[in-house]
């Protein structure tokens, strides 16, 4: 049987006003890709484990936000909570906002060396034949593949799109394909592309969830960020060789400067579309920025997908923050080695802790729990336990606590002491049972 760890349940009130958080962090994230999927690598946190539960909402949250779109989604981008929902899992096509998976087909191929952003394109009859929004692509015009790509992202350019399916995947219908592995491989459960732009082809449209389009959105800017959001947030583009300028449909750029990106979308069956997503600076000391992704889908009109997603990006903005509440080196909790006041052991976090959550009630309880069975030498950074905070949305998140100094070696004298307690703690037993 396993022994189980000695545990101390904290006061958390108490605990926490002990913390001095009146300090700057610095960014934190990190990215990396494995096995086929995006994991963060939290500089901050050691060991977060989260239960994704569907639609975890605040009571007061859906009561505060009232949207006219059909669907909606507003994510914190950092830790994927869901901060607020409409029918988020109802299927509806997202027009234009299926060149956020184009776009990352196109970038994947790229970062693997197939293709390059100076890649001249000649454009096919069938791309330059595309209806809707366009880059005014005519066929046999060469074109960089960069070009293709801001005009696709900014403008919305359903030419562009195709031309790029074409160029990446060989035709646009093989590209389709490797459209669907990837939204099966991100977990797009409800998703199916039928084209590269999100135009009706045929009389069948792209598929999705506002759900699975905040998926895509955060991918995308966890790999692409640095390369997509000065796209996105671009409010025109200008190719001088072609003559060519175009607003971006992106009207909430303007309406909330903030914001810088996604992509729009626009048919008839879709309604008026749109991904967006803000950063949200760091609301004094002891917090950190972070940001926010909205999806509307199905708004009736232009100005109202622009509303409802101001409505949602604020909100989050409003009631949400990214709070420090450990700093590396605090003493979270103490340990004495045999109960001896000299040898006492602080338990401290390698790295600063941010939670995401409320600015009120962000943290629901703290627990922490020693590890049985340590053994000297005892060294500075050695992992003796670990803390775990339950969080507003009953989300668990996981630190380590590690040793705040060398224990190595235990004097003679106290030796001799330990010695001497536990002899005489045998000897009581002993005497006690002989009386007895």
């Amino acid at each position: 049987m396993t022994e189980k760890p000695h545990r101390f349940i904290l006061d958390i009130r108490n605990k926490l006003c002990a913390i001095p958080v009146g300090f700057k962090y610095p960014k934190h994230l990190s990215i990396t890709q494995r096995s086929g999927t995006v994991k963060r690598k939290y500089a901050l946190l050691i060991g977060v484990l989260q239960i994704f539960l569907m639609n975890t909402l605040l009571g007061f949250a859906q009561e505060e936000v009232s949207i006219q779109s059909r669907a909606a989604v507003l994510m914190e981008f950092d830790y994927g909570k869901i901060l607020w929902s409409k029918n988020p899992h109802m299927k509806t096509p997202p027009a234009s906002i299926t060149k956020l998976m184009t776009y990352h087909l196109a970038m994947d191929a790229v970062e693997a060396g197939k293709i390059r952003l100076e890649d001249r394109v000649t454009i096919s009859e069938k791309a330059a034949a595309e209806r809707g929004t366009s880059y005014n692509l005519k066929a046999g015009d060469v074109v960089s593949l960069k070009n293709l790509m801001d005009a696709m992202m900014i403008v919305s350019g359903n030419d562009a799109a195709y031309a790029i399916a074409e160029y990446v995947g060989g035709s646009a219908e093989s590209f389709v394909e490797q459209m669907n592995g990837e939204a099966k491989r991100l977990g797009m459960k409800d998703t199916t592309f039928v084209n590269p732009n999100g135009m009706p082809t045929e009389g069948t449209e792209n598929i999705t969830t506002a759900w699975d389009m905040a998926i895509l959105s955060q991918y995308l800017i966890d790999r692409y960020g640095k390369d997509l959001i000065p796209i996105t947030s671009s409010w025109s583009f200008i190719d001088p060789e072609r003559n060519f300028i175009k607003d971006n449909t992106n009207m909430l750029l303007k309406e909330l400067p903030k914001v810088d990106g996604l992509k729009t979308g626009f048919t008839n069956a879709a309604g008026y579309c749109l991904s967006s997503t803000m950063k949200v600076a760091s609301q004094g000391e002891g917090t950190s920025d972070f940001r926010l992704i909205a999806v509307v889908l199905g708004a009736q009109n232009d100005r109202q997908r622009v509303a409802d997603s101001k409505k949602l990006l604020e909100y989050g903005a409003l009631n949400y923050s990214k709070q420090g509440i450990i700093k590396m080196g605090d003493i979270v909790e103490t340990y004495h080695w045999w109960n001896m006041e000299p040898l006492e052991i602080g338990l401290t976090v390698k790295e600063d802790v941010l939670v995401f959550g409320p600015k009120e009630g962000a943290i629901k309880q703290q627990e922490v729990f020693m590890f049985p069975g340590a053994r000297l030498p005892i060294e500075k950074g050695q992992q003796l336990g670990e803390m775990v905070l339950t969080l507003y949305d009953d989300s668990k998140m996981y630190v380590e606590l590690v040793s705040d100094r060398d224990l190595k070696r235990i004097p003679i004298g106290l030796r001799v002491l330990k010695w001497w307690w536990d002899f005489s703690g045998f000897m009581v037993t002993l005497l006690e049972h002989f009386v007895g």
